[in-house]
């Protein structure tokens, strides 16, 4: 696990699996930096916290569907705070309550794209070009649920259905994961799939039911992490605590090319102004 007093950042730690890993990771001694995009939660969240732990966590507050949103929380956070020791980008957005109903951004991208994929790249691509010292690990919280990209409509323009959104933006988080891991060896990258049917809101507006908790979660999270940072593991993705197969496209190098081209041309605007 990391090690007490290690700064770590939990993206959507105000509820279900992130708030559950920022809890334990606090109570085990880390810095966790809280993120919410709801001030007023997260600061409820931190006093929360400060009284089980006798320290008020550090927290951002940032809406990741806005791409701009996420890159000024980051350039905030660059500015007073030198370097993090480990990123859980843990935020995401589920298939939504109705699920052919297709949901776009202020900035234009179908939401789960930018909530699940495009904002945890701008959030870990601009801290590592900004901080002074570079995380010992970034773990990505993706899903067993997983479909193929269509790079003909990465934004699912067509036959839209939100499941198939939810599924081919959580394959793009761990295509990006692999590619990452590559660019950043000295850094422990990988992916992890928490668990199944956790009682989280994304769970629950999906399939009305869930069977597992969100501290289980926390605990797979937990438990990767230690992996990651004792063995320098990088480049894996875990279901739960062991190494799994992802979609068989994640391994495609050709797959991997063309979502980092048709991602630096949509982020282009947003990672210009380092």
């Amino acid at each position: 696990m990391p090690a007490p007093g290690m700064k770590v950042l939990v993206t959507g730690s105000t509820d279900g699996i992130g708030r559950a890993t920022a809890k334990l990771l606090l109570e085990q001694g880390s810095e966790v930096i809280l993120h919410g995009r709801s001030s007023e939660k997260v600061r409820e969240l931190a006093h929360e916290f400060e009284l089980v732990t006798g320290t008020r966590p550090r927290h951002v507050v940032a809406d990741l569907s806005s791409l701009t949103s996420t890159a000024s929380m980051v350039r905030a956070l660059a500015a007073e705070l030198p370097a993090l020791d480990v990123i859980v980008n843990n935020a995401g957005a589920g298939a939504g309550k109705k699920q052919d109903a297709r949901e776009e951004t202020e900035e234009g991208h179908e939401k789960r794209f930018a909530v699940n994929y495009l904002a945890p790249v701008v959030l870990t691509e601009l801290w590592l070009s900004l901080c002074q010292r570079p995380p010992k690990a970034i773990l990505n919280v993706a899903s067993s649920g997983q479909e193929p990209l269509d790079f003909e409509d990465l934004m699912s323009t067509h036959g839209y259905e939100g499941l198939r959104a939810y599924r081919r933006s959580k394959l793009a988080l761990i295509l990006w994961t692999f590619d990452l891991a590559q660019k950043y060896p000295d850094i422990a990258i990988n992916a992890v799939h928490p668990g199944a049917m956790l009682d989280t809101k994304i769970v629950r507006e999906t399939f009305g039911q869930s069977w597992g908790k969100p501290e289980d979660g926390a605990r797979a999270i937990r438990a990767v992490l230690e992996r990651s940072l004792d063995e320098q593991l990088t480049g894996e993705y875990f279901d739960v605590e062991r190494t799994a197969r992802a979609n068989a496209q994640a391994y495609d190098d050709r797959a991997r090319g063309a979502l980092r081209r048709a991602t630096e041309t949509l982020l282009a605007p947003i990672l210009a102004a380092r």
